[in-house]
């Protein structure tokens, strides 16, 4: 006989014994009982193996692989020595997070190199969301069931001396709750003074620019049902060349710093726009193009000067209004209203872009340009202890120090000018060299440019204001961000 008939044969007989394991006739009852044997189904195992690998595209293989391994199951089971004390192995799983695609394997390796043939899964299986892989030993799925559990597994093992032992394989995991699903969202107070809504969006546009900007509240902030202290402010339309955006993070530890961020961004934005659109965004751009060229005292006087007449006089307009916002009969203090912010505008100029900027606190303003190069305009407040920094206050009028945070750059190309508040930053620039570094601002923007490009504007601004809610670890403060494109 040729091997592929013997094969065939073997697998002609192997099929049928499959078939027989039924108690309806005397002669079956006893082929089962001999198909129970220990050796006549470690030999019906063998042939298995070594016949799958040369038939496997055969019909009759498929069927019977497919009817054997029920048997095979019930075989394991029935074969099992029970006068044999059966191996309880434990299995320690890592933690598993709820809501989260996982993919583990189970070790055995320290308690036993032996073939386990498990015939019992019924925990596993039953247990919604997870699948156990007996032949890989794995583990896999998702779920929903946060808690303690165990899975038992039953199977058996052939021993040397021919005779099965039962195991047990008790595999604990722990599954934790995705932390996100920990926060509440609780609507803050509408009836609370200087209330305003949890979350603001808006964009505006022009012919070469698009801005556009989102302020959410933070996890921390919605835990609580508190207000959101962030707010922005944004400016561009055909009238004007010049585009104006403006970022504020109210000071979580001050009462009604909301309505100081608020107030700051809208009296700010108001300011400048007034003063670039007129005489003095002209002497701005002048005074600039004079001083790049010769930096003498004269020239500097008058950078000087027409920064005072703009950007200076915006910033001093933002912390007036502040001052306005105290009621005294009300018990207000100053320092109930405090705010950081970031202003900024630029204009496209011969050769470039030309941007000035004022920078007070926290959060970074950059002018980016993707994957070439990257402006910081400033550097970011930061006190002895994490969270402290700076807010806008009287005091950088009075010594001047308000013109050292002024900044102007020319650039011959940027694709964003980007302000955003420390909720954003701290998420994404995790140090302040960082802060500097094009490769994490590229990261950045690899998130923001789907929907900043988004030529459906609502969809667009949706999008963002979707992407705010981010998850990052330890960072769930109020974020707000303000991102201007330039239109290609």
């Amino acid at each position: 006989m040729s091997k592929v008939k013997l094969e065939q044969a073997l697998l002609d007989i192997l099929l049928q014994a499959s078939l027989t394991n039924t108690k309806q006739s005397f002669v079956q009852k006893r082929a089962n009982q001999h198909l129970d044997q220990t050796v006549v189904q470690h030999h019906i195992n063998a042939l298995l193996n070594e016949l799958t690998p040369l038939v496997k595209n055969d019909k009759s293989m498929v069927r019977l692989t497919t009817e054997g391994a029920k048997l095979h199951k019930k075989n394991n089971n029935l074969s099992v020595n029970k006068q044999i004390p059966p191996l309880v192995i434990n299995v320690r799983l890592p933690n598993l997070k709820a809501n989260t695609l996982f993919f583990e394997s189970i070790s055995l390796a320290s308690e036993t190199d032996a073939k386990i043939s498990f015939f019992q899964t019924k925990s596993i299986d039953e247990f919604e969301g997870v699948e156990f892989d007996a032949d890989k030993l794995t583990l896999s799925g998702t779920t929903t069931q946060v808690g303690d559990h165990q899975f038992d597994l039953y199977g058996s093992t052939p021993l040397a001396n021919g005779q099965v032992q039962g195991v047990v394989v008790r595999v604990k995991v722990t599954i934790v709750p995705d932390p996100k699903s920990l926060w509440k969202n609780i609507p803050s107070d509408d009836t609370a003074r200087f209330h305003k809504p949890d979350t603001h969006h808006a964009y505006c546009e022009n012919s070469s620019m698009l801005l556009m900007g989102s302020s959410v509240r933070g996890r921390s902030h919605a835990h609580k049902g508190i207000h959101r202290d962030d707010d922005f402010k944004l400016y561009c339309d055909d009238s004007s060349e010049w585009i104006i955006s403006c970022v504020a993070d109210g000071a979580g530890s001050c009462k009604y710093s909301r309505q100081g961020a608020f107030v700051a961004v809208n009296n700010a934005t108001d300011s400048l726009k007034e003063s670039l659109n007129g005489h003095y965004g002209t002497a701005l751009e002048k005074a600039y193009n004079d001083f790049s060229n010769d930096s003498n005292e004269e020239n500097q006087k008058s950078l000087l000067e027409a920064y005072q007449h703009t950007i200076v006089k915006a910033v001093f307009s933002a912390a007036k209004a502040i001052n306005n916002s105290v009621d005294a009969n009300q018990g207000d203090s100053i320092k109930d209203f405090s705010t950081t912010l970031i202003l900024a505008a630029h204009k496209k100029v011969a050769g470039g872009y030309l941007v000035i900027s004022f920078w007070i606190g926290d959060g970074g303003i950059a002018i980016y340009d993707k994957n070439k190069k990257v402006v910081l305009m400033g550097e970011p407040d930061s006190g002895e202890f994490a969270g402290q920094t700076r807010f806008l206050d009287n005091k950088i009028f009075d010594d001047g120090s308000v013109y050292r945070r002024v900044r102007i750059e020319k650039v011959e190309s940027m694709s964003a000018l980007i302000l955003a508040t420390d909720g954003i930053t701290d998420a994404w620039f995790e140090t302040e060299k960082q802060l500097d570094s094009l490769t994490h601002w590229d990261r950045l923007w690899n998130e923001l440019e789907p929907h900043v490009t988004n030529k459906n504007r609502k969809d667009g601004l949706q999008g963002l204001t979707q992407w705010m809610d981010f998850w990052s670890k330890g960072n769930h403060d109020d974020r707000t961000i303000s991102v201007c494109l330039v239109k290609e």
